[in-house]
């Protein structure tokens, strides 16, 4: 899909996994990509898993992201940067 793409930050799901958040361009447009990477002979390549997010979309998506971190926080299943729930 992707003509060109730019990685802002990146982390470890597993030892042959990692989530990239990237600025993609596909088409002259440009949008926020969430994906699974995964390894393969030594190189990571895109997985379907994954959502690409149009700037227009970027205040809503934002705002359901927000919704949902609350609602881990009520319900316990997230730890503060000290490692406590």
């Amino acid at each position: 899909m992707a003509e060109d793409s730019q990685v802002v930050a990146s982390f470890q799901k597993n030892s042959q996994e990692e989530f990239r958040f990237t600025i993609t361009s596909f088409r002259g447009n440009e949008y926020a990509d969430i994906r699974i990477y995964y390894e393969n002979e030594g190189d990571f390549l895109p997985s379907r898993k994954g959502i690409t997010v149009s700037p227009d979309a970027w205040s809503e998506f934002r705002s359901c992201l927000e919704k949902l971190e609350a609602e881990l926080r009520q319900r316990d299943l997230l730890k503060d940067d000290d490692g406590e729930a």
